[in-house]
């Protein structure tokens, strides 16, 4: 069985240009699971074919994903880490979700490589290895080593498969195939543990992180006669509660999962910016697109923006481009 034959040739042809050579392998700002597991996985089932990979990130991994990056450092991103070595970036839509700052530290590097799963990607890599069908990166770099007989080792397992969880909401959205559950189980026999995944990034929750979630919570509020879920966070209710802007991962889900919510939106005030996440319960109300008005991006179901309008300014104009696709999709189905 094949999982990614249309993928074989160009990551042959990736492999075979780096041969015995120095690859870099970048992730996206605030990596979540399916970034640190992509960048880890690729690191080490690259070494195992003779090449020299180093895993680089502008942000430093998460306390909750640390469990991964024991046993594979991902190293800081930054100018004086950067030796011509080529890049072969993992979970990017474009070379800039590397963050504002390291995108222009590398803008002229040998954007060798992209490996992705967003809708939303700009192929700007040399070799764009990139299927918006799929779950996770991770997915996709399981299934190309087990289409390419590699040895998967259970560090790298567990890697791949936490990705894997978190990209698909612990098996519950949309884009979750049988695919993904073969892979999944394939990745167990190799060593990987789901416990492992499941105990260290959810049952393992910092206090602060819960005073947080009390503070959004009591934001919560719905628009457009319910189908519009809106939650937020200002940034009193971070000192308030000492809990770091990394302990609201998952808070977005809350706003899809009021009852007669079609689409999701979390507002996130920091110093100098608004981060904005949105979720969409079917593929047909394109979150990716309302985010790339903003300057972001992301999946049809899942995607992302940050801004330097304030929250005051950018809340209506979301809430009214969300609003405004919302109908669009109801006036397609009548």
């Amino acid at each position: 069985m094949s999982y990614f034959p249309h993928l074989a040739e160009t990551f042959s042809e990736l492999l075979a240009s780096i041969a015995n050579d120095r690859v870099l392998i970048l992730g996206h700002a605030r990596p979540d699971g399916d970034c640190v597991g992509s960048q880890i996985a690729l690191t080490r089932l690259l070494r195992q074919q003779g090449v020299d990979a180093v895993p680089l990130n502008a942000y430093p991994v998460p306390k909750a994903l640390s469990f991964l990056d024991e046993n594979e450092p991902i190293g800081l991103l930054r100018p004086e880490s950067l030796d011509g070595s080529p890049m072969i970036f993992v979970d990017c839509a474009d070379e800039n979700r590397v963050g504002n700052e390291a995108s222009q530290w590398i803008r002229d590097a040998n954007f060798l490589g992209n490996i992705d799963h967003h809708i939303s990607n700009t192929e700007f890599a040399r070799m764009n290895i990139v299927d918006a069908t799929t779950a996770a990166t991770c997915e996709i770099l399981a299934g190309l080593a087990f289409d390419f007989g590699w040895d998967i080792d259970d560090c790298a397992a567990q890697a791949l498969l936490t990705g894997i969880m978190t990209d698909t909401g612990r098996f519950g959205y949309a884009a979750t195939s049988s695919r993904v559950f073969d892979l999944s189980a394939r990745l167990v026999e190799r060593g990987a543990r789901p416990h492992i995944t499941t105990q260290s990034l959810y049952e393992n929750e910092p206090f602060s992180r819960l005073k947080l979630l009390q503070h959004f919570l009591a934001s919560l509020r719905t628009e457009f006669e319910g189908k519009l879920g809106i939650g937020k966070l200002l940034r009193e209710d971070f000192l308030d509660t000492e809990a770091d802007y990394e302990q609201t991962e998952g808070f977005v889900d809350y706003t899809r999962s009021i009852r007669g919510a079609k689409v999701g939106l979390y507002l996130e005030q920091r110093k100098r910016t608004v981060k904005a996440s949105l979720r969409a319960e079917n593929a047909d109300y394109r979150v990716d697109q309302v985010a790339r008005q903003f300057g972001g991006g992301g999946h049809a179901c899942a995607a992302a923006f940050s801004t330097d309008l304030s929250l005051e300014e950018v809340e209506p104009l979301v809430v009214q481009a969300i609003v405004k696709r919302i109908k669009e999709v109801e006036l397609s189905e009548t």
